[in-house]
């Protein structure tokens, strides 16, 4: 998730952050499409790129259905996911900093109205 809110909601970002949120699990293309919450025609659009650079891989068919994951060997990829899991890190602390400051901002109050009764 953390691509999305650093990148904004372009088609690739939608389908890596996806991916690298579901990594290790198989998708058709139109999983991907829906869970990416973009079109079919916009992922395959998008889909070629995704393929040159290795981004994703063919894991295997059923019948005439192609599963596919992120490329968790790609050395692009890999730092993907070390790059998601610091901004992920980046932004619990700074969820964590806005409530505790919120949370002081409240006892204060509190404390002003029992004082004050």
């Amino acid at each position: 998730m953390a691509l999305i809110h650093i990148f904004e909601e372009t088609p690739v970002v939608k389908i890596m952050d996806f991916l690298i949120d579901h990594k290790g699990y198989e998708y058709s293309k139109a999983e991907i499409a829906e869970y990416s919450n973009i079109e079919w025609t916009t992922l395959n659009r998008h889909w070629t790129l995704l393929e040159e650079w290795k981004f994703v891989k063919e894991s295997r068919r059923i019948g005439n259905e192609t599963r596919y994951k992120l490329n968790e060997e790609n050395t692009i990829v890999r730092k993907l996911l070390e790059f998601d899991h610091e901004a992920a890190v980046y932004m619990s602390e700074k969820i964590a900093e806005k409530e505790t400051a919120i949370e002081k901002v409240h006892r204060a109050e509190v404390e002003a109205i029992e004082i004050h009764g």
